[in-house]
Parts: structure tokens; sequence; C-alpha cells
């Protein structure tokens, strides 16, 4: 049988991507795409309209998907489990006002004289405690409570479906690969995320530095095993994604005590199973860069928000892959030709000797994130001029 257009579309980005973090020159430069809401935007839709059924959410984000051109797509359709948290009685995550953009509530149920119960047993604690907290349903008298945690259970598994059939459509409908498969979490931003919150997390550093150092230590093993399904084997496509959400509110000191060392951890079990991760850099990660420097060659990809990629090129650029290059700012307020100049200038000091993936800087969540002409030309533009002679 011979393969169809879309599949051979879908190998050839696949084998652009595999080469690219490899630091192998592909055949071209991969154009990356960080798109979230955006899309239901784009396509004149609702969330409420993507939460009637996949089939309709996956319509209405494949529109931007027929008209833009990507080599592959960080993530296709909505990525929070919003039915699981209504099951369980909360809105973690919320529809704005526009109704094409997510909200996240902080919910910090821990105490700070409650450290020594969660490292006796971190999971027996969230499960026992926490999640009680946070979750209102979970305290309903039985069998309500454990009608809502059969919903939620049967939520999360719909929305681990949805995800791979979405990526299944988007195959079919563009041969565009989704890069992210499994994600990690790093302990701190575990505790950080869900469990102390902003406020309670930094406070914790001067008041309660050791405990929260036992804590995040205690986590490593079950991130990891949430990241890897405690498989032997990953496979290094697609990428492990890493969301970073505390370092750049720390300096490069408090860095290197509280996150890296349980962080690199999980790193290098990844890394000694197969896997390459997505590390999305948010805020500017110069203070960092030496941390970086301390991992295996070919492993990581960064998606720089906030520092200059021709710099992290010539400083990083033969440890890490680096994705972006294109600031949502300019796409949304430059004319056409700046921003071309402005793409044709990242290529030309970026792309040589592989390890280079053209995105945003940023995620696009909102309609008015960008102009859309600015965005098709440019990376129509990258997908002709970036090709390796």
């Amino acid at each position: 049988m011979l393969m169809n257009e879309k599949e051979q579309m879908y190998n050839e980005r696949v084998e652009r991507f595999v080469k690219t973090v490899n630091h192998e020159e592909p055949d071209r430069v991969p154009v990356l795409s960080l798109v979230e809401t955006m899309a239901i935007a784009y396509a004149g839709a609702t969330i409420e309209e993507c939460l009637k059924s996949h089939d309709d959410e996956f319509k209405i984000y494949g529109k931007l998907f027929e008209d833009v051109y990507f080599d592959g797509t960080l993530g296709f359709g909505l990525n929070r489990a919003m039915n699981v948290y209504s099951a369980l009685g909360v809105n973690a995550y919320f529809v704005s006002e526009d109704g094409t953009t997510l909200q996240h509530g902080e919910i910090s149920p821990m105490a700070d004289t409650e450290y020594d119960d969660f490292i006796e047993n971190p999971i027996r604690f969230a499960k026992n405690v926490l999640f009680k907290r946070k979750y209102p349903n979970l305290n309903l008298p039985y069998p309500q409570n454990k009608e809502a945690i059969k919903n939620a259970a049967l939520g999360l598994a719909d929305f681990g479906k949805k995800m791979g059939d979405g990526a299944a459509y988007l195959k079919d409908l563009a041969g565009v690969p989704v890069t992210a498969g499994n994600y990690i979490i790093a302990p701190l931003d575990q505790i950080f995320d869900y469990f102390r919150g902003f406020r309670g997390t930094l406070t914790d550093m001067r008041r309660n530095p050791d405990k929260l150092l036992e804590a995040t230590d205690k986590l490593v093993d079950f991130c990891i095993s949430l990241a890897t399904g405690n498989a032997p084997k990953l496979e290094p496509f697609p990428w492990v994604f890493s969301p970073l959400h505390i370092p750049t509110f720390l300096g490069p000191e408090q860095f290197g005590k509280f996150y890296w060392p349980s962080y690199k951890k999980m790193l290098m079990a990844l890394n000694e199973r197969g896997a390459k991760v997505f590390i999305f850099m948010e805020g500017l990660w110069e203070p960092y860069y030496e941390f970086l420097q301390e991992l295996p060659d070919n492993f990581a990809i960064g998606n720089l928000e906030k520092d200059d990629p021709i710099k992290v090129k010539k400083i990083l650029g033969k440890k890490i892959t680096i994705s972006g290059g294109m600031p949502l700012d300019k796409l949304r307020y430059e004319t056409k030709e700046e921003c071309i100049d402005h793409a044709k200038k990242i290529i030309d000091n970026c792309a040589p000797g592989g390890g280079f993936i053209f995105s945003t800087n940023l995620a696009l969540l909102s309609g008015k994130d960008v102009n859309i002409e600015n965005f098709k030309a440019v990376n129509e533009f990258v997908h002709e001029y970036g090709v390796y002679k």
C-alpha cells in the first residue's frame, strides 16, 4: 500500500525534529506551533463549543492548522481536563469573559506546619488530607463522594483518550505531529502549583528551608513515575514536556539550592530511559545557563521566552536545542516586512549546525496575541527560507 500524502508529510516532519534535536542538519528548519486557546478564537468559536464533543473540538482547533504552516505542534486541543475538576467540585480552571481563554485559580491547601506529615508519606497525606481540602466533592457523604471519584476517574481516562485521538486527527488532517507526549512537573513546582502556592513556597524558603528541601527530595521518585509510567525505556519522540513555573521568581542561589537538585535527578532519569525533554523556560534564564551546561548533550530542547536566541545559541547551542525566536509582540504590532526581517536574522544566526526550532516565544492564548496575517507570512517564509544547503 502506498503511503498517503499526509502520512509522508508527517514522517518527514518527525524526522526533521529528530535530526534537529540530535544537532544534525535536517532538510529544513522545523516550525513549531505553541498555539493553545488562540485556535478557538481563530475559528470564531468558544470553549463551550469545544466541550460539547471531542469531534467539535478537533474541527475547531484544526482550522488554524489548515491555514497556517507548521511542522509540528506542542499540543492539540484543550490541554486541561476540565471535566475532572468539575466532577470534584472545584473550578481550578475557568473560562474567561471572552469565552475563548482559560484562567487558573490558585488553591493552596497545605499549611506550613504540615511538612512533617507530608514528608512522612506525600501520597498518603495528599490523598487523605490535602485533596479533601482542595476538592469539595470528596467530602460529600457516601455514596456521593464515591460517585465524584468515579466521574473524575472516567473524566481523566476520557481526557487521555482525547489527546491521543486529537493527535491522530491532526495527522490525518494536515500531516502535523504532536511533539509532546508525557509531561513532568519538577518537585518544587509540584509544591508551588498544588500545595503551598506562590506566597507559601517563597516564605518556606526563608522560614522552613530544610523541610522544603526534604519535601522536594521526597517527591522525586513520584514525579519520575508520573513522567515515565515506570517504563524502563522511552522513545526520543514525542518529547516529554516540562513546564517550569517558579524558577524565574528565584535567584541563581535559590534555584541552585531548592529547584535544580531534585529537578536534575528527574531529568537524568529520563535521559537514562532514552527520552528527550522540551523545557518551557519561562522568563529570563540567563542567570541559570551554567546549570543547563550540566545536562547531557542532545537531550533537552529549551523554549526561550525572554532570552536572546542568538546569544543562547553561542553559549548553549552545542548542549541544548533552542526553540523560539519570534516574539509575539512583533507579530502583533510590527509590519509583515519587519517580522520577516527578524525571522531571517534569527534563521541566519541560529540554524547552522542544527539544534534550532523556529517558534514563538510564548504560547498563543488569545485571538489578539498576534496579527494573523503576520503569523502566516512569517511561518511560510521560514519554511521556504530555512532550507539547509
